[in-house]
């Protein structure tokens, strides 16, 4: 039972030579080539040589940081609420604070203003830092949010490290991307069992998406607390210990979502390749085997009648298959395979051109022969739809989508009247609501902002002793939101007119 299949860009068809089950293309053959991103145990991470470093990788395939950055990228959700987290965290921009206890054992922070202090921060992209402060601590905030890990290195002054007057120790900050940096030590630790972060001295910066063992890379000595200002140009990293993990931090809340985020992702690909390659499968004909054979006997004769002709140097006979894309077929004086083949081919783009006539052809009936076997039976063609099942395989990715979504917005612990997104897709508009749990999630800003603010507020301490001494630290204006009832009728947020 030969089969095949005629292309078209509205209604392509499938077909077969003689009786059986209708072919029919299984959805199976659409898979999606996402990587199904299977985990691998953290027991055979090994350290990768390069050049005269051993370099500790991040995730098995040294890729952890890069697909974690990929997988929120390409989802639709995960980016604006990430970006809702470092607006809150990031408020108003970065201020200078005192924080005092209050008589009754309360904390109060006092933001206040320093000139010489707000000089140096401004003066860093003039000293030749690549960023300013404030975009410093912006691309602090998400490395914060996507790994929980930051990466920054110390720009320090050539005066004050020879010990000249009037020179600050640090003259700014910059950032690496944790895509980018991985720990190394020239020490051989490939033997070692148990590797932690004091393992390392210090950090390899290069494009790891690239061979591994290029030498197109930078290493930058580890911050030594102890002797700081000892080797220029020194990277620290400030994160937020997580349980079980001795070198690089990872994101809480990604290792659980990981697998949904692939589903998720992936769902817009199934959907369009199904829209798409469904259609191949929107018609199956069967050709009878009379048919068949009843076209061969009579190219065969017209195949001897063109060796006649053409004895006689007359025109040959050609097969009009009519207008479109059947056009005419040339049939020679040797009769082939080939020539019937051709001739079927021809038969069911016609067919083709005729079901896919959006309109033109109402009223009219596609008409072939019917013969009748050896049995008396008749055998005809017979054009068959094969249902594609849409409404199902759709409604299971939605429903899978929906499922998907819930998962991802409770990953990340955001209450909907404050992320604006709710599993109806709604926004809440409830005052109370958005300012009560605005207050609770504002309360829990401390470990974020001590952890972004890490390295600044150490390099306050390098530059400014007495001042740091005095209570003095950088941190994030963050306004207080006022109730809705303390606010006029047209001022809340109840009656503000949608976009």
């Amino acid at each position: 039972m030969p089969f095949g299949y005629i292309p078209s860009e509205t209604c392509p068809i499938t077909y077969q030579i003689g009786s059986g089950g209708p072919f029919a293309k299984s959805m199976d053959d659409y898979d999606s080539d996402i990587d199904s991103g299977k985990a691998t145990s953290s027991d055979s991470l090994r350290p990768i040589p390069v050049n005269s470093f051993h370099v500790w990788p991040a995730g098995v395939n040294n890729d952890d940081p890069t697909v974690c950055k990929e997988l929120i990228k390409g989802n639709r959700l995960l980016p604006s609420v990430l970006e809702k987290q470092i607006s809150i965290l990031y408020g108003r921009g970065p201020q200078l604070f005192r924080e005092d206890i209050t008589e009754d054992g309360g904390m109060i922070r006092h933001y206040l203003k320093d000139t010489e202090i707000q000089k140096w921060l401004e003066s860093w992209k003039e000293m030749g830092v690549a960023d300013d402060y404030r975009t410093y601590l912006n691309e602090c905030i998400r490395s914060f949010y996507y790994s929980e890990g930051i990466f920054t290195k110390y720009r320090l002054s050539r005066g004050a490290r020879a010990g000249l007057p009037g020179f600050l120790p640090v003259v700014g900050l910059e950032h690496i991307s944790e895509t980018r940096a991985r720990f190394c030590t020239r020490t051989d630790i490939s033997m070692k069992k148990d590797v932690v972060l004091q393992d390392f001295d210090y950090v390899m910066v290069k494009n790891w998406t690239r061979d591994s063992a290029s030498e197109e890379f930078k290493v930058y000595p580890l911050l030594d607390y102890t002797d700081p200002l000892r080797r220029s140009t020194p990277v620290s990293y400030s994160r937020n210990p997580n349980f079980g993990d001795d070198v690089y931090a990872t994101n809480v809340f990604f290792a659980g979502i990981k697998d949904w985020l692939r589903g998720c992702n992936a769902t817009p690909a199934y959907i369009n390749s199904f829209l798409e390659n469904a259609l191949s499968a929107r018609h199956h004909v069967i050709i009878p085997n009379a048919w068949m054979a009843a076209k061969k006997v009579a190219i065969q004769r017209m195949c001897e009648e063109n060796a006649e002709l053409q004895a006689e140097n007359k025109t040959l006979k050609k097969i009009k298959m009519g207008k479109g894309s059947a056009g005419t077929i040339e049939v020679g004086t040797v009769y082939s395979d080939d020539l019937l083949e051709k001739y079927v081919q021809a038969e069911l783009r016609k067919l083709t051109e005729f079901l896919s006539g959006r309109g033109k052809n109402q009223g009219k009936v596609y008409a072939t022969r019917a013969f009748i076997n050896d049995n008396g039976q008749s055998e005809k063609w017979e054009i068959n739809e094969i249902s594609q099942k849409y409404k199902e395989y759709i409604e299971a990715l939605i429903t899978y989508d929906k499922r998907a979504d819930l998962v991802l917005l409770a990953a990340k612990g955001i209450d909907p009247s404050i992320s604006n997104i709710t599993p109806d897709g709604t926004v809440s508009k409830s005052g109370s609501d958005a300012y009560y749990n605005y207050m609770i999630y504002l309360t829990q800003q401390s470990i974020a902002e001590q952890v972004v603010c890490a390295d600044i507020n150490y390099a306050l301490k390098l530059n400014f002793p007495d001042k740091y001494e005095s209570g003095i630290r950088i941190g994030f204006f963050r306004p207080n939101v006022q109730r809705q009832e303390d606010l006029s009728p047209s001022q809340r947020m109840s009656n503000q007119t949608e976009q």
